[in-house]
């Protein structure tokens, strides 16, 4: 997408201690992260999918294998890295790609971070946690979002940030949310206060490039 603005320029990428959820931009790497645990390999979170790069210098995860790059490990069940217990959680977003959601717990604390969203796969929603954090899909205001059913009738896209304050909002007190559609970009300051608005017995945010939270 061409929409840019001030602190709002980044394809995907949250650092969570040492270890970095989403490659969406290759300077990312400059950060030194010890695993990188992707969400799905479509080119906003994953950009050696479209640019050419060499081996990934760092122990690199997602839900399958790429092709050009056989360094890429398919993330099975639990991992202990830098301290952190990393569970992926399938989800629903491509009809191409497969998802996953991570879960990522310190023993004290435990956040989940999504990635672009439908929903999470249908046996594990009742199994997810409390959360004290949730990072989530922010690319469309409106209800339902944008969902389309591929010729076997599996759903695709991305569902709407109402829906997803919704369904969050019982297993966290904070939603933290990323990876803003076009819509986003007419008014950001709106945009910003439209997404604060949706705030309930949970503290809902909008993410901007270099956001640090501190657990």
């Amino acid at each position: 997408m061409e929409h840019t603005a001030a602190r709002h320029m980044f394809h995907s990428g949250v650092l969570v201690n040492d270890v970095l959820f989403d490659l969406g931009e290759r300077s990312f790497l400059d950060r030194g992260p010890r695993a990188v645990f992707l969400t799905h390999l479509h080119a906003d979170h994953a950009f050696f999918t479209e640019e050419e790069f060499g081996p990934l210098p760092v122990p690199t995860y997602a839900p399958q294998r790429w092709r050009s790059h056989p360094e890429v490990k398919v993330v099975h069940g639990s991992r202990e890295v830098d301290g952190l217990t990393i569970i992926p959680v399938p989800t629903v977003h491509s009809s191409s790609y497969r998802s996953c959601a991570y879960l990522v717990e310190d023993g004290i604390s435990r956040i989940m971070y999504t990635g672009d969203l439908v929903s999470v796969q249908r046996r594990y929603r009742d199994r997810l946690p409390e959360m004290d954090l949730v990072i989530t899909d922010g690319s469309f205001i409106r209800h339902g979002g944008l969902v389309r059913k591929d010729e076997r009738g599996r759903p695709h896209g991305h569902t709407g940030i109402p829906d997803l304050v919704r369904f969050f909002t019982p297993l966290s007190p904070r939603i933290v949310f990323t990876h803003f559609g076009s819509w986003f970009f007419k008014d950001v300051e709106g945009s910003v206060r439209a997404i604060e608005a949706l705030s309930t017995t949970a503290q809902v945010e909008a993410a901007y490039d270099g956001m640090i939270i501190e657990m």
